[in-house]
């Protein structure tokens, strides 16, 4: 599981739903959620939060150029490969956190992955969880 920190920089709320945007390292990340800040503590602008994801829902882009519906972008190295029959575990730096990513053999071979190559990493909007954190956390 991929955990990243940030801070709730912006809620935009419609029914029982919130579209929550968080800063994380200077990138913005946003994760849609069932609750509204009136009912939920930890939906508070500045508020200390945890981004959680699946490896398997972190997709990979190489030489992007155009646009693209996926919000979460986010600009990565690429510091490890481990290549099996059917997947490939990417592992990634993002201004100092690591993350990773599950993809096919054949899409990191139709990518012509390197370790050090510069990708982007897209993440959907419905593949993020939140979670409060248990303690704390330091932005620096």
């Amino acid at each position: 599981m991929n955990r990243l920190c940030g801070k709730i920089s912006h809620l935009t709320t419609s029914g029982n739903m919130t579209l929550v945007d968080v800063d994380v390292k200077g990138a913005q990340m946003t994760a849609i959620t069932i609750g509204i800040p009136e009912k939920v503590g930890y939906l508070q602008i500045s508020k200390d939060i945890e981004l959680l994801f699946n490896e398997s829902e972190v997709s990979i882009g190489k030489l992007m150029q155009g646009q693209i519906s996926f919000i979460n972008q986010l600009t990565c190295t690429i510091d490890d490969l481990i290549s099996g029959e059917i997947f490939t575990q990417v592992m990634l730096s993002f201004n100092g956190e690591h993350l990773t990513s599950l993809i096919t053999t054949r899409s990191a071979e139709s990518l012509n992955l390197k370790i050090g190559d510069n990708v982007t990493a897209f993440i959907k909007t419905n593949e993020v969880l939140l979670k409060e954190p248990e303690e704390p956390w330091n932005a620096d």
